[in-house]
């Protein structure tokens, strides 16, 4: 069930989650709660079948709340490593970008560049 508050572009979003109905009001497109949907319902099968190898039982006996809070803590990890690695290929790439514009000889840049950009600025 989807409502489109034109306001805002909000939407209220209902759906299922571990035997839970939830409502969401976000800007969340439904592909992309549904993307969302997926990697926590993955999250969490891959945190099961974990505990499940260890402690040869199911998580059942830890509390929900702490169930969820793991859950959580997984997932911004996951986010803390993305980002890292995103910002160590953005250095990267700026880098390597450095790098070729150092091998640009000066005279191969026309002097004019700067003005016939400025031409090209709307103006005021």
């Amino acid at each position: 069930m989807t409502h489109l508050n034109t306001d805002n572009n909000l939407r209220e979003l209902s759906f299922q989650f571990q035997d839970r109905a939830l409502e969401v009001v976000c800007q969340v497109s439904p592909q992309d709660l549904d993307a969302a949907k997926e990697v926590l319902d993955k999250t969490f099968q891959h945190m099961e079948s974990l505990y499940e190898l260890k402690w040869k039982c199911s998580p059942s006996a830890l509390g929900t709340s702490t169930w969820l809070l793991v859950g959580a803590l997984n997932l911004a990890h996951r986010v803390v490593c993305l980002e890292r690695e995103a910002t160590l290929q953005t250095r990267d790439l700026e880098e390597k970008l450095s790098k070729l514009l150092d091998d640009v000889p000066d005279d191969a840049i026309p002097n004019n560049t700067a003005t016939d950009f400025n031409r090209l600025l709307p103006m005021g």
